[in-house]
């Protein structure tokens, strides 16, 4: 679900929550176009349940606060990111507890602000802690390793959603929940935000990440008028408002492939791009489905679900940083100015003239595409079609059948984030049928 709007972000934390935007006509597609057929072939939607972990009443290794995020490894194992308690717990094929790796703290191997992780085939696990502005990496038997420094300027760093080169030793980051971490290293303005949407290639070899561009996604200008920046502050400090994208923006989705290309959308339209691993467009994957206009009564019925969702106590959780005078230690901004903060930013939302077709991509164990189209309602998950690289349709998942899937491993498994009635989340293991994997 796409989440926009003004949000504040300061020195030591910023995290512009939402994903980024796309438009219907995008030019340059010159190499091969696939259009699919308009028609859906239904798949079937049983999965045979492999195992289950994560109960308020389990054992303490399987009570999660805040799953941030699932993978698994060429053996089947599974990893869990639970983010509240700085961990990842690894199961083995079974949901057997082989052992957690982890824990809050500010030395190696300990985490400090943990923002996301990837698991590479070989079972390396990769946290990115933007507390320590480095990936740091744990070996398969969850050994610490070593750290590896972001890349980019000493002012600013920014990760995308991070995902593993199946090839091993690097990652891929691009599209989601963009986390930015700002700083002003003296006198002057501070940095600039970021206004393309790059897909990287992020080597982990050294220790400093290298990187290097395989995809920009296309990025709508902003209105005529739009002040998209606003800052405030003095010194070596500083505060930035940030003018998110605007409300049903196309999202840049992206997912790797086994021969380390990537499979993104970044229109309204149904366009999955596929490009190789050097990032040379190969195909562009269609199906004649239109996006729909965003009228008056969808954009009131939205700012009401916010509102209601805001004051049930769900919606975008941030955690905001003030430095004090002089460079002093950071402090957090209070939950209920936060609070006035988003109801201030419901109320002044900007929309997208249009609904795109697409709502979410992620890419299989062997390089299939998964894409899920928009429901019925504007912020609902509708139909998933399944296709592979070549641009070959293999069938649909009807709207309301299955969820997408989390995360994709070896032997068709594929694992989901459940949630109970009290918002205890479980972790439920499939297997995909044969004509999926």
């Amino acid at each position: 679900m796409a989440r926009s709007g003004v949000v504040t972000r300061a020195v030591i934390l910023a995290a512009a929550a939402g994903m980024a935007s796309g438009v219907a006509g995008v030019p340059g597609w010159a190499q091969q176009v696939v259009e699919l057929p308009a028609q859906d072939r239904a798949l079937p939607a049983t999965l045979e349940e492999v195992f289950r972990v994560g109960s308020m009443a389990g054992a303490d290794w399987e009570t999660f606060g805040d799953i941030r995020g699932v993978a698994f490894d060429a053996q089947g194992k599974l990893h869990i990111f639970d983010q509240q308690s700085s961990r990842v717990v690894v199961t083995d094929a079974r949901g057997k507890l082989v052992r957690t790796v982890g824990k809050a703290g500010e030395g190696p191997g300990e985490l400090r602000s943990p923002v996301t992780f990837t698991v590479l085939r070989d079972g390396t696990i990769v946290v990115a802690d933007m507390g320590h502005r480095a990936y740091q990496l744990f070996a398969p038997d969850g050994a610490f390793r070593r750290m590896v420094s972001f890349s980019g300027s000493g002012e600013m760093i920014r990760l995308g959603d991070m995902a593993p080169d199946p090839r091993g030793g690097a990652v891929f980051s691009g599209g989601g929940n963009m986390m930015i971490s700002m700083s002003r290293q003296g006198p002057g303005a501070p940095p600039a935000l970021p206004t393309d949407r790059p897909i990287e290639w992020i080597s982990l070899a050294g220790a400093t990440a290298e990187t290097k561009l395989i995809a920009s996604g296309w990025q709508p200008p902003r209105p005529e008028g739009a002040a998209p920046v606003v800052r405030a502050g003095g010194g070596a400090n500083f505060v930035a408002a940030v003018q998110g994208p605007r409300t049903f923006e196309p999202p840049l989705l992206m997912g790797p492939l086994s021969d380390g290309g990537v499979a993104y959308s970044d229109s309204t339209a149904y366009a999955v791009k596929v490009v190789s691993p050097t990032g040379a467009l190969q195909r562009v994957i269609r199906r004649p489905l239109s996006p729909r206009p965003v009228t008056a009564a969808i954009q009131e019925a939205e700012k009401a679900r916010r509102l209601e969702e805001l004051e049930a106590g769900g919606g975008p959780q941030m955690r905001i940083m003030v430095a004090g005078p002089g460079g002093g230690g950071a402090r957090p901004i209070s939950q209920d100015a936060i609070r006035d903060m988003m109801r201030s930013q419901i109320d002044k939302l900007e929309f997208y003239p249009e609904l795109p077709v697409l709502l979410n991509l992620k890419t299989g164990w062997s390089g299939k595409i998964w894409v899920v189209r928009r429901g019925q309602k504007p912020t609902e998950a509708g139909a998933i079609d399944v296709l592979t690289p070549a641009g070959q349709y293999v069938g649909t998942f009807a709207a309301g059948s299955m969820p997408l899937p989390a995360a994709f491993g070896p032997e068709g498994l594929v694992a989901f984030i459940e949630r109970d009635e009290l918002d205890v989340p479980t972790v439920v293991v499939r297997r995909l049928p044969v004509v999926l994997r």
